[in-house]
């Protein structure tokens, strides 16, 4: 058998240089009605989460998204009380604390509530009822006494453990004036990573949603909406735009990194057969669950000059006790995978190669990849264990 024992424990090393960051993937929306939004919305939530579901239960997850449309409130946390800021991180698994300098959240109230509160804001001022619509119904969310609701993002079901995402859509109803209803995205260092605006949409619906396609991280969003907190006599005018949200999206809530890791061990063997796969051994160090890429590399070691490469490479990804993990033969050009490639450094695979490729989250301990050919193939591959910040 051949063992190629690694680790991938905390150490003072950068072993695989970051991907340059470029710019966003903006996505807008307006209209008068949710249809008018849906397609734009089902699109941008396909991109943030990687083409998988929306998650509901603890994380944190390779892929998929977190979606928050405040009827997972109960009367208690909704209008006319003030929404606890970490509800939706410990009551409700999406991994997202909310706050508002000045002032309180709150989620409006629905319309059977015990306390008789009007729907959609209106036991703030009666005009509310008609001049905001909800995107799924039926309830709404606001600050009140500011405009401004701040993000921020932990794993799911682990309420104590800061995150990031990689992108974070709003919808806005009744937006007035340009420029005013906004999000602004900062990275685990508070730096701003940019500021993007909703569509006009008055009376109705407006979206915008952005995605940092090219891997930077966000961990914390200010969401603006309107110029003016609502409040009784409060309405539009030529310069004051009262503003409310509904849906918030978001990536899957991924763990910080503070400390410098070791994020790449790689080791070339020849794959035979039976006892001869080639097997790699690592440990996920630390306390918290971590975003690894394990690829197995034949035909992407050709260029390289390399002979006799394994054909058809399936690689096994178990834990130390031999329960599966994760398994491929061939990675299928699925846009994850490019993703993770790029911003740990690692060279490319070939549109169609039958190289294979897994992303996984692993809790810490040990683990063992095993690669062999399919169909009994032999030939030399190239196994690789990345973490992906």
């Amino acid at each position: 058998m051949h063992v190629s024992p690694s680790s991938l424990l905390a150490a003072s090393l950068l072993l695989a240089p970051l991907a340059s960051s470029g710019a966003p993937k903006v996505t807008t929306a307006s209209g008068q009605a949710p249809a008018d939004l849906n397609t734009a919305v089902a699109a941008f939530r396909l991109e943030i989460g990687l083409g998988g579901p929306g998650n509901t239960t603890n994380g944190p997850f390779f892929n998929g998204l977190r979606n928050i449309n405040w009827d997972g409130a109960p009367d208690t946390a909704a209008a006319p009380n003030a929404m606890p800021a970490d509800f939706f991180n410990n009551n409700v698994r999406r991994g997202a604390v909310f706050t508002s300098p000045g002032g309180s959240v709150q989620v409006s109230a629905d319309s059977d509530n015990p306390a008789g509160a009007a729907v959609r804001f209106a036991h703030l001022d009666p005009s509310y009822s008609t001049r905001f619509k909800a995107f799924t119904e039926q309830r709404l969310f606001a600050a009140v006494g500011s405009t401004v609701i701040d993000t921020q993002f932990f794993v799911p079901g682990s309420p104590a453990t800061p995150a990031t995402v990689n992108g974070f859509g709003v919808v806005f109803t009744d937006v007035d004036l340009a420029n005013v209803s906004t999000i602004e995205c900062f990275d685990a260092q508070n730096v701003s990573l940019g500021k993007f605006a909703a569509p006009i949409a008055d009376n109705g619906l407006s979206f915008v949603g952005v995605f940092f396609q090219d891997g930077e991280r966000v961990a914390r969003v200010r969401v603006t909406h309107g110029t003016t907190p609502l409040a009784a006599g409060v309405v539009d005018t030529a310069t004051v735009d009262v503003v409310a949200t509904d849906d918030f999206m978001f990536g899957e809530p991924l763990p910080l990194t503070t400390n410098a890791t070791l994020i790449n061990v790689s080791t070339r063997a020849r794959v035979g057969t039976g006892e001869d796969v080639a097997i790699a051994g690592f440990v996920v160090g630390g306390t918290q669950p971590k975003l690894v890429l394990v690829r197995a590399g034949g035909p992407a070691l050709a260029p390289f000059g390399v002979v006799g490469t394994l054909a058809n490479p399936q690689l096994t990804l178990q834990t130390a006790g031999g329960e599966l993990v994760a398994t491929n033969d061939n990675w299928g050009n699925r846009p994850e995978l490019a993703q993770a490639a790029t911003r740990t450094g690692a060279y490319p695979f070939a549109a169609g190669s039958n190289d294979a490729a897994a992303l996984v989250v692993l809790n810490p301990g040990a683990y063992s990849l095993l690669v062999s050919g399919v169909n009994g193939g032999t030939g030399i591959a190239l196994l690789e264990v990345y973490e992906v910040k």
